[in-house]
């Protein structure tokens, strides 16, 4: 699979984390969270709670895990002895969004959606004491954070709404920036380009990835004022089918960009976003590069991989990388 060696299979992954220093792999499955010890590949635990796990955190120095599911439950372990420490569920006041969800410097405190009287809004949320901050006013279907960007210190957020009588869906960007000390947002307008379903920032080259549903990509500048390159994977020999994009990141030395679609993987090399490796994989829903390259870690609804990077060493041409 896509020239790599197959360190552990895995069953079914619908997210795949390792810990920051490496030592602990973790993987979501329908009903439980499982852990693995990196260095013997065994089995350390089976975190039944919360149920339907979705998204995973080691907090910044590995000493708690935070686990969110899809139906408004967080849950927090140690990491020495997996014992649960905290649980917060959603309540009359607030409901939890599924989504992802980013750490913030206090503990116990996440940059989340919420939805307070039946609107969606980016809050501060406080699992030990279910305190909130509401930080933005806004009008969609459906907000998603995305990631951290390094750049401006922000957190990048996709609002998406429904435009028009026949309701098409667009798509804005929202940043939001000192959620803890001075809260503000803003909303990125007249990026000059159609919609997309998928944006992931390289923090190597200091820019943005867009994909559209079209399978056109888009690399756009870290201000979001100039288009850099447009390139459309139909024109370098994938064929269309009816997959739909579920998940893109970046390699962590940015030489690579990781797509995954419903039944596929595609790796693209960055200099020209051209497929290196295209592996058919039914009901994928997760493809990332480890933070050090180590691991590609690969999820689908069935089953999920832990494979050794080894793209450097293959033979396919990767003069545009060195």
């Amino acid at each position: 699979m896509f020239q790599m060696n197959l360190i552990k299979n895995l069953k079914v992954s619908y997210e795949i984390v390792l810990s920051n220093d490496k030592k602990l792999l973790c993987h979501t499955m329908g009903g439980k969270t499982v852990i693995f010890d990196t260095e013997t590949w065994e089995k350390v635990i089976e975190l039944k709670k919360p149920n339907n796990p979705s998204h995973l955190r080691f907090s910044q120095n590995d000493e708690m895990l935070y686990i969110k599911n899809t139906v408004g439950t967080f849950c927090v372990y140690d990491t020495k002895e997996f014992q649960l420490i905290k649980t917060i569920k959603s309540g009359k006041s607030f409901q939890i969004v599924e989504g992802n969800f980013a750490l913030l410097e206090n503990p116990f405190t996440v940059l989340d959606v919420l939805k307070i009287n039946e609107k969606k809004q980016i809050c501060t949320l406080n699992i030990e004491t279910g305190n909130y901050q509401i930080l933005t006013e806004l009008e969609g279907t459906h907000i998603e954070f995305n990631q951290f960007i390094p750049y401006d210190n922000s957190y990048l957020f996709t609002l998406s709404y429904l435009e028009g009588v026949k309701g098409y869906l667009r798509y804005n960007l929202i940043k939001v920036v000192d959620p803890l000390v001075k809260p503000s947002y803003s909303i990125v307008e007249n990026l000059g380009i159609t919609n997309w379903v998928l944006v992931c920032y390289v923090p190597v080259h200091q820019v943005y990835i867009f994909v559209h549903q079209d399978y056109e990509l888009t690399i756009m500048d870290a201000e979001l004022k100039t288009v850099l390159k447009k390139s459309n994977l139909t024109e370098n020999g994938v064929q269309s089918t009816d997959e739909y994009f579920v998940h893109l990141a970046a390699s962590y030395d940015g030489s690579y960009i990781v797509l995954t679609s419903s039944n596929r993987v595609f790796i693209l090399g960055f200099e020209d976003l051209t497929p290196i490796q295209i592996e058919e994989l039914e009901y994928a829903c997760f493809a990332e590069f480890s933070k050090d390259d180590t691991y590609f870690l690969v999820g689908t609804w069935s089953k999920g991989f832990v494979l050794e990077n080894n793209l450097k060493e293959l033979n396919f041409n990767t003069s545009l990388f060195n």
